[in-house]
Order: C-alpha cells, then sequence, then structure tokens
C-alpha cells in the first residue's frame, strides 16, 4: 500500500500523453452541444458512445471525428486547462504534449489561432495548478500530405514562442508513405527540431539502425515487438535513446492479451531508458498513475525501479540539458523526502 501512495504522490513527467486523446468526457460532449454537434452530425449517439466505449480499430475516425466538435478557441483552451488541472492531480509536473495541428487547421483554425487557444489553457493551468507543458506538434499517419504543413508550423518563430519543443508522429504505421514521413523527419533533424516519432513495428537491429539514422529520434514511443529483438534494444541502449511506452495501448491494439504480458521487465532489465506513458489516456481508461502503479503491482517494480523509470522520462523530454538536470535533482530530493515519509526502505 505503501508504495501504491508513494507513486501517487511522487513527482512524474509523461512525454507521450496525445491531446486528442486526452479530453475531458464530459466537457468535450458539452462543447459538442453548445455548437449544435447532435443536431449536424449524423450518428451523433454513435460517436459519443464510442468515447466511452472506442471501437480501438477505429481510433484514427474517433479522434478526427470529435477533433470536429472543438470549433472555436475557447473550447480547446478549455480542454487543455482541464487536462493541465489532470496533470496537476497525479503530480506530473512536467509533460511534453502531442497535438495534431492539422485537425484544427481543417475546422477553419489559423495555426496562430491553433497556437493561441492550446498556449491559453497552457498558461492558466501553469498559474493556477504549477504545471508545466510544452507542445509536440503530430503528424497524423492519416494525414501524411500535411506533413510539410506541420513542419513549417514547428519550425516556425510562433512554435518557438508559443511552448512547441518538437515534432512527433502519431498513429499506426502505414506502409509505403511512411516515406513521406521519414523525408520530414530528416529534413527537422538537419534543422535541429526535437523529433519524438511513435515506431511500434521496430522489431530488429536493421530497423533500429534504420530509425536512427533516419529519424534521430530524441525519444521514441516503442511496442511490444522491440523486446523480441535483444539486438535492437542493445542498439537503442547504447546510442543512449530513451523509450517510452504504453501497455494499455498494446493490450486495445491486440499485440498482447493482458498488461502482465507486456515485456516491461525485459525492456528494463536490458538496459534500455524505459518510461511509462499514458498515451490516449481517455480513451484507453488509464492514467500515469495507473501506469506506474501496474509496473509496480503486476511487473513488481521496486520504488527504486520506479524512480528509475520516472528520471529516464525527464531525459526523454525535449529540454535543454540544464533544466534537465535541475529537474532531476529536484525529483530526486522530492523522492528521498516522500519515501521517509512513507517510511520506504532507501534501498
Amino acid at each position: 500500500m505503501s508504495l501504491v501512495r508513494y507513486i501517487e504522490l511522487m513527482p512524474k513527467v509523461e512525454t507521450f500523453l496525445q491531446l486528442e486523446g486526452a479530453f475531458a468526457r464530459n466537457s468535450l460532449l458539452h462543447i459538442a452541444e453548445q455548437n449544435d454537434i447532435p443536431f449536424t452530425l449524423k450518428h451523433y449517439k454513435q460517436w459519443t458512445a464510442l468515447v466511452d466505449k472506442p471501437d480501438y480499430n477505429r481510433l484514427d475516425d474517433l479522434i478526427q471525428t470529435t477533433a470536429q466538435w472543438i470549433q472555436t478557441p475557447d473550447d480547446l483552451a478549455r480542454l487543455v486547462y482541464e487536462l493541465g488541472v489532470a496533470l496537476a492531480k497525479q503530480n506530473i509536473r512536467y509533460a511534453e504534449v502531442g497535438v495534431s495541428p492539422a485537425l484544427y487547421v481543417e475546422q477553419g483554425f489559423t495555426f496562430e489561432q491553433f497556437l493561441n487557444a492550446i498556449n491559453d489553457g497552457r498558461s492558466r493551468a501553469e498559474r493556477a495548478w504549477k504545471v508545466g507543458m510544452r507542445w509536440v506538434l503530430n503528424i497524423r499517419r492519416t494525414q501524411v500530405r500535411t506533413s510539410e504543413d506541420v513542419l513549417r508550423w514547428v519550425s516556425s518563430a510562433a512554435a518557438k514562442r508559443g511552448g512547441v519543443v518538437g515534432l512527433g508522429v502519431a498513429g499506426r504505421e502505414i506502409g509505403p508513405e511512411e516515406d513521406i514521413v521519414e523525408r520530414t523527419f530528416r529534413t527537422a533533424q538537419k534543422k535541429g527540431i526535437g523529433r519524438a516519432p511513435q515506431i511500434e513495428t521496430l522489431s530488429s537491429a536493421e530497423e533500429a539502425a534504420q530509425v536512427i539514422d533516419v529519424f534521430g529520434p530524441d525519444r521514441l514511443l516503442v511496442g511490444t515487438k522491440l523486446a523480441q529483438a535483444p539486438e535492437a534494444m542493445r542498439l537503442l541502449a547504447d546510442a543512449q535513446i530513451p523509450v517510452s511506452v504504453c501497455m494499455p495501448r498494446a493490450v486495445h491494439l491486440n499485440q498482447i492479451a493482458n498488461i502482465s504480458a507486456f515485456p516491461l521487465r525485459k525492456m528494463y532489465d536490458d538496459g534500455l531508458a524505459v518510461s511509462l506513458s499514458s498515451g490516449l489516456a481517455n480513451l484507453y481508461h488509464t492514467s500515469l498513475n495507473a501506469e506506474y502503479k501496474a509496473a509496480a503491482e503486476i511487473h513488481d517494480f521496486s520504488a527504486r525501479e520506479i524512480e528509475s523509470m520516472v528520471l529516464n522520462g525527464v531525459r526523454g523530454t525535449l529540454l535543454p540539458d540544464d533544466e534537465k538536470a535541475t529537474m532531476t535533482a529536484d525529483f530526486k530530493r522530492q523522492f528521498a523526502q516522500i519515501r521517509a515519509e512513507l517510511g520506504i526502505a532507501d534501498d
């Protein structure tokens, strides 16, 4: 019980949370009603049922549809603020949130309106709840033709002023059009833009070498297949590339039968700098605290090992090195203090 309580109290970072899967359900439906979506969207009730109980084979459709319910900057700012509140309640001190700007530009937002809206919500959450949020602009694999637009936005002066720290890619790998994503990341690498892709099909040393070369990742979100390729894990460990995993995603996409089948222990013991993420948190019905509790209760991670994963998350942020060092030292002080208060052995 004390370890579960420790997880709740300890400071944490979240590096692969996706905004479009983390909207508060009641607020999203309230916004939809304010914008008359029940009267303009065919099969609205079926879509709202999918918000509660997703068909995980239709996640991209669900995300694209619910994004259309957000029609004003105030809508978006409200949802971001509420996300910040939810993060603060888990003692998540800093989050790099993936967000897909093309979804909102398709709605009629300019990029500047979109950026101002998410930063309105961010700044209110930071002031009220002392939680830091920054943005990773995602290319959605269902919208790869917007890759050049996303690269242009992430490279802009407005993005640098507006808390954008890097480029990501979200969604399932889709074959030939991955070439477009790869070219975009090569350009981002040349420009020195932070890079945080999802590469969940990574399953061999050859693929790992290609990912390192093409994407030049500052961190990766990986899937279960990586654990079946020791040489690939060794390459990532030797290259000191932090990796994040989202265990419920692997379950919901039928990669594994249940959380206990996730190869978290193997990844950790084989030297990967692994941390946990809640991904599409509300659609996966999880939270970062729940993920670390699962590591403790299901995968038998100790307090020290959980601390190590949290610090791997800090390493995987796209912050400057001096800010990472400051956050690491601060977290270590807080870990020691909370362990002492809860009587957890300092082993």
